[in-house]
């Protein structure tokens, strides 16, 4: 069934070649010639994305820095766990008989929420080919990104879906320059959100990690540890989480203290439902699921939902019951999970995933711009969405210019959460 070889030690994609052309019970759909000598080839079930498990596996490893998202394991259990609402598109385009680049997407009915600010105004829904990130695998430079461009145009022109979703390419990359140049205005996705995406080395100690910061801001972490632990004694406190059978418990223990937060009222945290439970069980199985609480006294009051892939530490989820906002108790957990960090060889870094905040930046040793981008068809309903999505977005940028000028950004961001606190029924205390 495989498609793809690896003859001896691969990692290089240059070396990998086609092998033989899949049975008929899992053959690929071929689109013959992209462009010149580049071919496409596209897998739509279950069993023609098993059939390019070699090389899959071998183009993610080869990329600089891979990312889970894009894992094939991670990849088919996202899938499998949205039950119906998503279907698998991964499009394969070669060189002759060696893999050129890889777009690991899925179909998915998609709502987009249109706000201003964290309030959201319309929410209309398309057909959109979700591109995971870290999904666009192979060497995609140069003409390259054109050649899978034109494709993907040709997709959207076609009418297999209304929209592609590029989620959080490199601003400094080849590919997100071309399709910010993609032709066509009402097509285009105007005004991307640019935030920078931090990664931290993991310190050789803890008292490393202390010693690296100023005297003030070592001070304010260890009162903050110092406080928690006076008030809520024992050793207790702290509790990992990490095999299949943890899994429930910690989902059900996380999402109880997310439905607090103020992310729940924008629809991100922890849920407990079987989707989530199905990926984190996955994740379980391949060793990859790092889960921490902390409880004050008998009741959980923080949790941290990490992924430890390929020697990094991916911090996918946090949260904190706002009633205990003044023990800093998201900022206790953090530290207890960087010291077991420390101590252990196989993690080199712990990447903070999306979203800016300012312990990321304060912690964060490297970090680059990255940047979700849309391309839409060019029919009358996707084009639509696109205007009115584009003025929302240009509304949005205007603001965020003026409020960064006189100073009042982390000030207007604390009212919105406010707001959305006491519309869902949560408090700070």
């Amino acid at each position: 069934m495989a498609a793809y070889t690896v003859s001896g030690e691969q990692s290089a994609i240059r070396r990998l070649s086609w092998s033989q052309v899949p049975p008929s019970s899992a053959r690929l759909r071929l689109e013959g010639q992209a462009r010149g000598d580049i071919a496409v080839a596209i897998a739509e079930d279950f069993e023609q994305i098993a059939s390019l498990q070699s090389i899959w596996n071998a183009m993610q490893t080869a990329q600089s820095s891979p990312k889970p998202n894009a894992d094939i394991e991670r990849y088919t259990s996202v899938i499998k766990a949205s039950e119906g609402k998503a279907k698998p598109y991964v499009m394969l385009f070669r060189r002759g008989d060696r893999p050129a680049a890889m777009v690991i997407g899925r179909i998915e009915d998609r709502q987009l929420s249109l706000k201003l600010g964290y309030k959201g105004l319309l929410h209309p829904r398309l057909t959109c080919l979700n591109v995971v990130y870290g999904g666009i695998l192979g060497r995609v430079e140069g003409g390259l990104c054109q050649v899978v461009l034109d494709e993907l145009c040709r997709r959207l022109k076609s009418g297999e879906f209304d929209a592609v979703r590029f989620n959080y390419l490199d601003t400094g990359s080849d590919f997100y320059q071309a399709v910010r140049e993609t032709s066509g205005f009402f097509t285009r996705g105007h005004f991307p959100k640019i935030a920078e995406h931090w990664r931290m080395s993991v310190p050789a100690s803890i008292d490393h990690f202390y010693h690296m910061r100023s005297h003030k801001h070592r001070g304010n972490l260890r009162r903050a540890v110092r406080k928690f632990q006076e008030e809520y004694p024992g050793e207790n406190s702290f509790a990992r989480f990490s095999g299949e059978d943890d899994v429930d418990e910690f989902v059900r223990l996380a999402a109880e203290i997310s439905s607090r937060t103020y992310q729940h009222a924008l629809g991100v945290g922890v849920v407990n439902d079987e989707q989530t439970r199905h990926r984190i069980r996955t994740a379980a199985a391949r060793g990859w699921f790092d889960g921490s609480l902390l409880f004050a006294g008998d009741k959980p009051c923080a949790f941290q939902l990490g992924l430890r892939y390929k020697q990094v530490y991916y911090m996918a989820s946090v949260g904190y019951d706002p009633a205990l906002r003044s023990y800093g108790t998201g900022t206790v957990l953090f530290l207890k999970v960087l010291e077991s960090l420390c101590q252990d060889p196989a993690i080199q870094a712990i990447d903070f995933y999306f979203g800016d905040a300012d312990y990321k930046r304060s912690y964060g040793t490297e970090h680059w711009p990255e940047a979700c981008v849309y391309v839409f068809a060019p029919r009358r309903y996707p084009m639509t969405v696109n205007v009115l999505r584009c003025s929302v977005a240009g509304v949005n940028a205007s603001l965020a210019r003026i409020t960064k000028r006189i100073g009042g950004t982390n000030r207007l961001r604390r009212t919105w959460r406010d707001l959305l606190k006491r519309a869902s029924g949560t408090s700070r205390a």
